[in-house]
């Protein structure tokens, strides 16, 4: 995505608002609340420190890698 200029144009905050959602959608039970009739705002509330969780897994990975 880099390589062309819609991805050197994306800006770093919406980098970041695709990879929470991403999370969010594939390693939480966030649509299963939105499904099961829970607002939204709420399933996030719920959700928000497993998606904490995961980019702080994430994060350490890479400083191990690029350290290691």
């Amino acid at each position: 995505v880099g390589r062309t200029a819609a991805g050197r144009a994306l800006s770093e905050g919406a980098v970041a608002s695709a990879v929470v959602a991403g999370v969010r959608h594939v390693d939480t039970p966030y649509d299963q609340l939105l499904m099961s009739g829970v607002p939204r705002y709420e399933a996030r509330r719920r959700i928000a420190r497993t998606v904490e969780a995961v980019l702080r897994e994430w994060e350490a990975g890479v400083e191990i890698r690029l350290t290691g």
